[in-house]
């Protein structure tokens, strides 16, 4: 039988440490994609969001008449046949011995994902948990709509986190919680338990990841 490859999935809130997380992953020899988003103002140091990936949830997003910033709320979202043929395409495409995918609308587009991905790989779930009021100043910095605007926005992407971590019941053990305000302070546990998971020795590149996480950049 075929060895199924080891993927690291994140599932997060925007505005939530999501791409420092997903810049130590990478750090740590997680692949993250051969075509990510570039950096911007806001993520001077990169997304680690494979494009094509993040394409894709937002056409399975735009068949519920819904999108990033208009989150489906209490819809089930299912893919269209030519939406599964490119998702099944961009897996053998993408799949590494050891690699990651991470883009916050997962949180919507999981369960069509899921058995897709369970064909092919051991799945880690990588949770990524801060303060909501954080992450709403955050983009409401970023968009510039003020943080009500934010606020509604970000609700259905934390009730999905919370049933996913709580009570989809995906097994423990599968599970990686990141707590970024921590990670910030003190990356040596997350890093361990990452190489754990990859098959690396516990203090792997922690001096490199050390220098990445750039407690500047979090403002809020």
């Amino acid at each position: 039988m075929e060895k199924k490859s080891k993927l690291f999935l994140v599932l997060c809130l925007h505005r939530s440490g999501s791409s420092a997380t997903a810049g130590v992953m990478h750090l740590l020899g997680i692949h993250m994609g051969d075509k990510l988003l570039t950096s911007s103002p806001y993520n001077p140091k990169g997304h680690f969001e494979n494009m094509e990936f993040v394409t894709i949830n937002q056409e399975i997003l735009q068949t519920a008449k819904a999108s990033w910033n208009n989150p489906p709320i209490n819809k089930k979202i299912e893919a269209k046949i030519y939406t599964l043929s490119k998702m099944r395409a961009f897996l053998s495409e993408n799949i590494k011995p050891v690699w990651g995918i991470k883009d916050p609308r997962t949180l919507f587009t999981f369960e069509v994902w899921k058995p897709l991905l369970e064909e092919v790989a051991d799945i880690t779930y990588v949770f990524i948990h801060r303060p909501f009021e954080a992450s709403v100043r955050s983009m409401a910095n970023r968009d510039r709509k003020g943080t009500g605007n934010a606020s509604l926005i970000l609700t259905p992407y934390l009730k999905n986190l919370y049933h996913y971590r709580h009570t989809f019941g995906l097994p423990a053990e599968t599970i990686i919680d990141v707590y970024y305000e921590d990670m910030l302070k003190n990356p040596e546990p997350y890093v361990r338990k990452f190489n754990e998971k990859i098959g690396n020795s516990p203090g792997y590149r922690l001096k490199e990841v050390k220098n990445f996480l750039d407690k500047d950049l979090k403002k809020f």
